[in-house]
């Protein structure tokens, strides 16, 4: 709101029309006429004819519809003295009608886009004569005047609800980095995990949307809506907070989520709307009740965190632990004491060697982290290593091999090499097939490749391309 509106609608209180108090001159009619022209001009876009409020995009509106509700919302915001018919006349006319090149008077012509832009005060963004709307808001409670950085009760509900230190750590920087660097995003999640209910991870999730605004926060605990075709709403907030997450290991929803978690430019729809590519902000926050079996080993995508403190809904300490959850709600209604947080974070320095584009799944892999890649690659081993037993496989390309363990195995190439030595198998280069080249091949150990022909243990031996043949019946194993 510009300081001319805040001044007027000061003032509404104490001034009235037709000379109660003093008559209204030419100066008050321009200064309302400007000041509601400007305001309309920020409740509303236009577009084809149609118009819409920019808190309300999905929905079309008349022109007759909105100088109704302009109407309405003038008297509650303004007063009496702004409803005077001379007044509203020229308002309409400035704002619907009149084309002039103050584009701060009149409602201005939507594009169609959405685009979410943190710390960018405007709701519009201007290219071309046409806006953009900004789907961030600033948050009501970062007006605060006179404020001492103070993380206040919930820096003891975050001191109880992380049982490691480094943990603690390490989520307090994603999240001051992500609060000081605002107008970008960091590269990786957290994902908490519980096998207990009643744990607090929602009343984090729900500080966590208090800070960035709850206005820029989306909620979304079905991952088939998260990451489903008409995915703008995502894209243009702020926060995106997913509970109970539960996927399959490669699958469409959890590499969409990778696209999203990582990149900075994605291809984003709306219904009616052609899909475009738009730059976004998006942070994201995950929990889940489930062992997130599906995270694939050495992925640098989720900062995996286990909330096993005993103050869960069955635990020991659950009274003393609900106290502190009631009593961080209380905390969250008060704008003053968010804003100090909110200080807090933004004066926090990360730790030394903090990255918010990668995670080093080595040096910075939790507890967690270290049960659940090890169980992915410990599956992954085990299914191969059965599927080539069972169909008296005991060589492979290296190229089919790559196919198995990335599409069928949801692995890395990289971890290629790993997994089949782990197996006893070694890497050969030979001809076959025809061919006047050398190719690369794993082969069992036992086993050898000679002359076209694969030879092994009891007088084992059969022609190579031919065993090369059953590769199609090892993928097949895997659907």
């Amino acid at each position: 709101m510009t300081e001319q509106l805040k001044l007027i609608k000061n003032e509404t209180a104490t001034q009235k029309v037709g000379g109660d108090d003093r008559q209204t001159t030419d100066e008050d009619r321009e200064a309302a006429v400007s000041a509601l022209s400007t305001a309309i001009s920020s409740w509303y876009v236009r577009k084809d004819s149609k118009y819409f409020a920019v808190d309300r995009l999905n929905v079309k509106l008349s022109k007759d519809d909105v100088q109704h509700a302009c109407l309405i919302r003038i008297k509650e915001e303004y007063g009496k003295m702004y409803c005077e018919p001379a007044i509203l006349k020229d308002v309409f006319r400035r704002t619907f009608e009149a084309k002039h090149f103050d584009r701060e008077q009149a409602i201005p012509v939507w594009s169609g886009g959405m685009v979410c832009r943190p710390r960018h005060d405007d709701r519009y963004v201007w290219r071309n004569g046409t806006v953009e709307v900004n789907t961030w808001k600033k948050p009501a409670y970062r007006d605060e005047k006179d404020v001492k950085a103070d993380f206040g009760l919930a820096g003891h509900f975050l001191d109880v609800f992380f049982t490691r230190d480094e943990e603690r750590k390490k989520f307090l920087d994603w999240l001051s980095w992500s609060l000081q660097n605002e107008d970008d995003k960091p590269a990786w999640a957290p994902l908490l995990y519980s096998e207990t209910k009643g744990s607090g991870k929602s009343t984090l999730c729900k500080l966590v949307a208090r800070l960035f605004g709850e206005e820029n926060t989306l909620v979304q605990n079905s991952v088939e809506k998260l990451t489903g075709r008409f995915n703008m709403p995502v894209l243009t907030s702020k926060l995106v907070i997913s509970e109970e997450v539960n996927l399959k290991g490669g699958s469409s929803q959890g590499n969409a989520l990778k696209t999203y978690i990582t990149e900075t430019a994605t291809v984003s729809e709306r219904k009616g709307v052609d899909a475009e590519k738009v730059k976004q902000f998006c942070c994201f926050l995950f929990t889940t009740n489930h062992l997130p079996l599906w995270i694939e080993a050495a992925d640098r995508r989720y900062y995996l965190i286990e909330v096993d403190h005993d103050g869960h809904a069955s635990g020991q300490n659950a009274l003393e632990f609900s106290g502190i959850v009631g009593g961080l709600h209380e905390f969250m209604q008060d704008d003053r004491k968010i804003a100090a947080l909110y200080r807090a974070l933004m004066e926090r320095k990360q730790s030394p060697g903090f990255n918010a584009r990668t995670l080093n799944v080595v040096d910075d892999a939790t507890p967690l982290m270290r049960r659940v890649h090890g169980a992915s690659e410990a599956t992954r081993k085990t299914l191969l290593r059965e599927c080539l037993a069972e169909r008296g496989i005991h060589a492979l390309p290296e190229q089919d091999i790559v196919k198995i363990v990335k599409g069928d195995l949801d692995g890395n190439i990289s971890s290629t090499k790993h997994l089949m030595s782990e197996l006893g198998w070694w890497k050969d280069k030979v001809k076959w097939g025809g061919c006047d080249y050398v190719r690369a091949i794993w082969v069992e150990k036992g086993y050898c490749a000679d002359r076209g022909k694969l030879k092994g243990p009891d007088g084992f031996e059969e022609n190579l391309a031919e065993h090369f043949g059953m590769a199609t019946d090892v993928r097949l194993a895997f659907d």
